[in-house]
């Protein structure tokens, strides 16, 4: 269950890296401090996602 939460945490981060490489190829970036809260949105979410997944065990 570790390696599951890892491998999405590594895809998050994965996602997050590929989204600001496309937004600054597009010169169509966000601001600095929106990707910050982003980063912590996406790291919310994976937690709820592992919480629940623990609920159904």
């Amino acid at each position: 269950m570790a390696n599951e939460f890892l491998d999405k945490v590594e895809d998050n981060a994965i996602v997050c890296i590929w989204s600001e490489k496309v937004q600054l190829e597009k010169r169509d970036s966000l601001a600095k401090d929106y990707v910050l809260e982003l980063w912590d949105y996406t790291r919310i979410s994976v937690t709820q996602n592992s919480l629940q997944e623990l609920k159904g065990i």
